[in-house]
């Protein structure tokens, strides 16, 4: 079965209604912080709420998909950065430089420790191999 997982664009935390056979489902994105700013993210197994997100016309505008976990094979398939194992990485100050880089609505003052790049690294699933943190 896959899971998929959904992210919001703008909010830390996010609800709003997907219809599912005519029915409306309540969809709550959260786990979002304000420091460092990480967006809401929601998560399903369900197909048919799957396709009623693919299809809502909020897709895109107040969430996005960011990746998808097939729990029978047990591989992770991802769009954009989810999924990414970055090398060359060395430095906190690089992985922090990498995320800004690449990671929407990041910025310096957001990450100013090695605790926030790392837990905005690993909610984005990023992972820097040669990062050497002392």
């Amino acid at each position: 079965m896959i899971q998929k997982t959904y992210q919001a664009l703008h909010y830390q935390t996010l609800e709003m209604y997907a219809l599912v056979d005519g029915k409306p489902v309540l969809i709550s994105f959260k786990g979002g912080t304000l420091r460092p700013p990480i967006n809401g993210t929601f998560s399903t197994s369900d197909l048919k709420l799957q396709d009623a997100l693919a299809k809502d016309t909020s897709n895109g505008i107040s969430f996005k998909e960011i990746g998808s976990f097939d729990d029978e094979s047990t591989t992770m398939e991802a769009e954009a950065t989810p999924g990414t194992s970055v090398t060359g990485i060395k430095t906190v100050q690089e992985a922090r430089d990498y995320l800004v880089d690449n990671v929407e609505n990041t910025t310096k003052s957001s990450l100013p420790n090695a605790t926030a790049v790392l837990a905005l690294a690993e909610k984005h699933f990023i992972v820097f191999p040669d990062l050497n943190i002392k």
